[in-house]
């Protein structure tokens, strides 16, 4: 049987009984050692501890020998310290999950000539992931490494094997003596107040493998100085990554370990983010909704988990990249505990462990193993953004137009190719990120390579958006897929819970997220036929009049009401004018190597059939559409207003007449200045 250990006496109890004169109020010996009431009431009744200074007070207001009082308390400090560590050691449990060893440590501080400026990094989690009460954790890593002070700072109310209670500095390096090292960080230390290093652990880690170790500690230890001073090496940082998830990870990621195929770090996430662009995307386009977001997650981590929460976005890689923006913004301990899961099996592997971590997952599969985990743990769920039965706590839009222009300004991109850039990607992060790729797996999204996907989406890719409660807007969308439109809405329910869904679906419309993002993914399996149909149904819609032009000029604005309006929606008429500008742009570069079609001739005939012949009612029912002719077709446009202009009474003078009195009025030649301009 183990000989239990008899507590010592706190110093406060020793001082309120031998030092402070019987019958002395706590009043009066505060004023008279010069202190507040609360410091010494809360050291005599034991809720706080004996310092240098206070030591020193005590001996020139009383004449107590100072060093016993400070024995005293060092003496209950050891004791405090052993029951904590040996509490804290029995409840720390980390199934089998990966084995790094000491010599493999070594080995990454022998061979990696960034190992200096990650060790802090790796300190610095397994301190958040394996202590207990900590209340200032600074480890500078990366580029802040070199800072100057102190490698490392910890201040901890609760001791561990690890992590000494109270004030700890930590020095560490890669060198390979690592004794010569300790003694210049030691050397280098000599300057702190002897007040501070009695109330201070000096701690000293290296990845190498020190034998003498625990001989250079005991011999400083011996010199008083410091409050303890402590030395771990290698192996102690084998046996300390036994307790900690989250630091295990990230070192197996630096180690290039297999089983990292299985997970991984946040870090590496927006890593595989931001360098899969050329050039390279930035934090700048997820500020806006960091800000809107922030203090709801900050809410959700602080409190005792209930349930997971849910993220949804256009892509995995984008959720994965705001969080990693998020969890950095917020700059706490959570940003080392937090990791993404891929397997199932490893989530499972660890659902009886007792470190901290906040597991993140995409999967169904890796989902149902949060059940066993969220109730103690606080657990990330990423979701579609277009999931049906989903109901976020975060979803991620659109960028609005400041925010995209700003972010590719931010990335040299400006003008024309800003604009270029917000046409085709619909100002999605996601498919922003893809068309500036130059990676084929990443400029091609997944859905694509699924053939009968891509055969489906292409009526609505030419199409772009509709109204689903329009009968004629779904016969054309029916006639081009040539199949009936109820099967067309099954497509759309598939495939909106999907990642990166090409689709979208609100209210009564739907339509594709960016229709040149997935002309470029599809181009493979779009025919000649499909092409055919297009300029077919395009011509048949675009040509309808506008029935509000039957209506006096006084009450065009009240079509509506008078049931003057077209068989298609404008939604329709937009997507297939949209399409005609970008088959126009991109169409003989996609198609006519292989149909032998010059597409841009086809736009352009298409054009000048519209509005041909030329007269002052096609010009008018065509008005919010001119621009697009105009920017499909630039020459065949002005050449046909060229023409008019010659006739001896043309017709878009016609346009020029003065806009009629009355507060829904407009001038009749927007949309002829805006398709000039």
């Amino acid at each position: 049987m183990s000989e239990k250990l008899e507590k010592p006496v706190h110093p406060g109890a020793f001082i309120k009984e031998q030092v402070i004169p019987a019958g002395m109020s706590v009043t009066d010996a505060a004023k008279r050692l010069g202190v507040g009431r609360p410091a010494l009431s809360n050291l005599l009744n034991g809720n706080s501890s004996l310092s240098p200074n206070m030591a020193v007070k005590l001996e020139k207001s009383f004449g107590v020998d100072r060093q016993k009082l400070l024995d005293i308390q060092a003496a209950f400090d050891r004791y405090d310290r052993q029951g904590k560590e040996k509490s804290i050691a029995a409840r720390t449990y980390v199934p089998s999950f990966l084995t790094i060893k000491a010599g493999q440590i070594e080995d990454w501080a022998e061979k990696n000539i960034d190992a200096r400026h990650l060790l802090p990094v790796l300190l610095r989690k397994l301190i958040h992931s394996t202590g207990d009460e900590l209340r200032q954790v600074d480890f500078p890593g990366y580029d802040n490494a070199e800072r100057s002070g102190w490698d490392g700072w910890v201040e901890a109310d609760a001791a561990t094997p690890w992590i000494p209670e109270g004030k700890a500095g930590w020095e560490f390096g890669t060198n390979k003596n690592p004794k010569i090292k300790a003694e210049n960080d030691y050397a280098n230390r000599a300057s702190v107040p002897p007040d501070e290093k009695a109330e201070c652990t000096f701690v000293f880690v290296t990845p190498r493998n020190w034998p003498g170790k625990t001989d250079w500690a005991r011999s400083k230890q011996a010199e008083s100085d410091w409050k303890a001073v402590r030395a771990f090496d290698a192996s102690d940082l084998e046996q300390w990554l036994e307790e900690s998830i989250s630091a295990q990870m990230w070192l197996a990621e630096q180690l290039n370990m297999p089983e990292i195929s299985e997970f991984e770090t946040l870090k590496q996430s927006w890593r595989r983010w931001k360098e899969a662009s050329e050039p390279n995307m930035t934090r700048t386009m997820f500020e806006p909704s960091i800000i809107a977001y922030r203090e709801r997650f900050k809410e959700w981590l602080e409190k005792p988990s209930e349930k997971p929460f849910v993220l949804a976005a256009d892509s995995t890689d984008e959720a994965l990249a705001f969080l990693a923006c998020l969890f950095q913004d917020l700059a706490t301990r959570s940003e080392d505990l937090a990791a993404v899961f891929k397997s199932a099996e490893t989530l499972r592997t660890l659902a009886d462990s007792s470190s901290p971590f906040i597991p993140i997952v995409y999967t169904e599969a890796a989902e149902r193993e949060l059940a066993a985990l969220y109730r103690r743990l606080h657990c990330i769920i990423v979701r579609p953004r277009n999931a049906i039965d989903s109901e976020p706590d975060i979803a991620l839009d659109l960028l609005n137009r400041e925010t995209f222009e700003k972010t590719l300004a931010e990335m040299g991109i400006e003008g024309d190719r800003a604009e270029q850039l917000a046409r085709e990607s619909g100002r999605s992060p996601t498919i922003l990120r893809r068309r500036l790729s130059q990676i084929d797996a990443i400029k091609k999204p997944q859905w694509a390579g699924d053939a009968e996907v891509a055969k489906s989406l292409i009526p609505m890719i030419l199409v772009g958006a509709w109204h689903a409660k329009s009968n004629a807007d779904c016969e054309v969308v029916s006639t081009l897929a040539d199949r009936p439109y109820k099967e067309i809405e099954e497509d759309i329910a598939r495939l909106r819970p999907s990642h990166d869904c090409p689709v979208w679906s609100i209210g009564e419309y739907r339509g594709v997220a960016s229709k040149i993002d997935a002309l470029f993914a599809c181009k493979h399996y779009v025919t000649e036929k499909n092409l055919d149909d297009f300029f077919f149904l395009a011509e048949y819609v675009l040509s309808e009049s506008d029935p509000k032009l039957d209506l006096p000029e006084g009450k065009r604005w009240a079509a509506g009401l008078y049931g003057k309006v077209r068989n298609h929606s404008t939604a329709l008429r937009d997507g297939l004018c949209e399409t005609l500008v970008i088959l126009s742009v991109h169409g003989n570069n996609l198609f006519r190597e292989r149909f032998g079609i010059n597409i841009e001739s086809c736009v352009s005939s298409l054009i000048r059939r519209l509005l041909t012949p030329l007269t002052l009612d096609k010009l008018l029912s065509h008005d919010r559409d001119l621009r697009h002719y105009a920017e499909a077709a630039p020459d065949e446009f002005l050449k046909l207003i060229e023409e008019d202009l010659r006739q001896p009474q043309p017709i878009v003078v016609g346009l020029l007449k003065p806009v009629e009195s009355g507060p829904f009025s407009s001038p009749s030649r927007t949309g002829l200045l805006r398709a000039l301009e």
